[in-house]
């Protein structure tokens, strides 16, 4: 009876040396891969420097925008630089997470011109036209109607104010947000 309880204490002992031994690499482990998420987050900026060359009424244009936003909230700021001969890539939601440098692309087709630019401005809902209001997602003619009949007496103010007054979802509003301005 004595034999077996020296033996499982005898097994005991070994397997608790090997955890011993093995317990530096289990934790200088753990501590290079918590270095690692530190790491990547410290990478991360909170703001981007962005290069703007090409097609523009000067040189270049530096802008400091924040980190995750759109190739559209670039071109906003943009517009006093652009000219006619300006092509904006139609793709307005791309969005940055590194130093970049963009480069507007030039044509001295009046047609192409007119049509990116078109794209590149937004509608804005307090003052188009019932057809540009429904080239906006989620707004069809009852909705555009609607918007035209409120904004005679009260201007918009905000997109919560839209949500309600046409009674969409968020996600839709989210939607118009990227291509329409109050």
């Amino acid at each position: 009876m004595y034999k077996k309880k020296e033996y499982l204490i005898i097994l005991l002992i070994i397997g608790l040396t090997v955890f011993l031994g093995f317990l530096p690499m289990i934790i200088s482990s753990n501590e290079s891969k918590e270095d690692e998420i530190v790491e990547k987050e410290d990478e991360r900026k909170d703001i981007l420097k962005i290069t703007i060359k090409g097609e523009l009424n000067v040189d270049y244009v530096n802008l400091e925008i924040p980190y995750g936003f759109s190739y559209g909230y670039i071109i906003s700021k943009l517009k006093p630089y652009l000219n006619q001969y300006s092509i904006v890539e139609k793709e307005l939601t791309k969005r940055y997470y590194d130093d970049t440098t963009i480069i507007i692309k030039s044509s001295d087709i009046d047609n192409e011109i007119e049509e990116e630019i078109i794209d590149v401005n937004y509608i804005n809902i307090n003052l188009d036209s019932k057809d540009m209001l429904t080239k906006l997602y989620g707004i069809g003619s009852k909705r555009a109607d609607a918007i035209i009949e409120y904004r005679e007496n009260k201007k918009i103010e905000s997109f919560q104010e839209l949500k309600e007054l046409i009674g969409v979802s968020d996600e839709v509003i989210s939607t118009i947000k990227e291509k329409a301005i109050l």
